[in-house]
């Protein structure tokens, strides 16, 4: 398992699926220079997804082997999918960078706080169910798929009060503004060294 050092901090973006965590996710790391550390998981890519940009897509048998060889800093199971950060890659992106993000669901993320404490820092994206549903149209998710999200709406919403930032993103150029000022304040407090 990797050991942080004294500035580096982990990013979390988390919230139901559809309210834009990895849409903000990207611009704030774009914006900042953070990188992101990718997951594992054994479901099936979607047509608008791209290996190692939205997850690493490997075998269940594969995930599972990786997971005995205590590869994983967090593991989850989604309908009957393994999701996974593996710590060999929050090591290499540190290397990289000076601040990593990860976008996860507030079970992974609740994971990597335990793991990593006060050096994780939640950033909590969220929507109205009407919003997140027409968001998931949009984008082509079929009806069984958003149905399936939204059978965890309230759950992911539930974790709210426990982030260090909430945010409910009706436009992303207002919500962008207000993730990076805030994370602009973690990196201007010396916690994190960019060189």
């Amino acid at each position: 398992m990797y050991e942080l050092k004294d500035k580096e901090i982990i990013i979390v973006f988390t919230g139901p699926n559809g309210a834009g965590r990895r849409t903000i996710a990207e611009m704030a790391g774009t914006t900042l220079n953070m990188k992101q550390v990718i997951s594992y998981t054994t479901r099936e890519r979607r047509p608008n997804e791209s290996e190692g940009r939205d997850y690493f897509f490997i075998t269940r048998e594969q995930f599972l082997e990786d997971q005995k060889a205590d590869q994983f800093v967090e593991v989850i199971e989604i309908d009957g999918h393994l999701y996974g950060i593996k710590s060999n890659d929050i090591e290499h992106q540190f290397q990289k960078k000076g601040c990593i993000y990860l976008v996860l669901n507030s079970g992974g993320t609740d994971i990597v706080k335990k793991v990593y404490g006060d050096k994780v820092k939640r950033f909590f994206i969220y929507a109205s169910p009407e919003t997140l549903i027409s968001r998931q149209r949009q984008r082509g998710d079929t009806e069984e798929m958003i149905e399936r999200y939204m059978s965890h709406y309230e759950e992911e919403m539930a974790y709210k009060n426990e982030c260090e930032h909430t945010y409910e993103n009706l436009d992303s150029s207002h919500t962008i503004y207000d993730v990076t000022k805030a994370l602009e304040s973690y990196l201007q407090r010396g916690l994190v060294d960019l060189d």
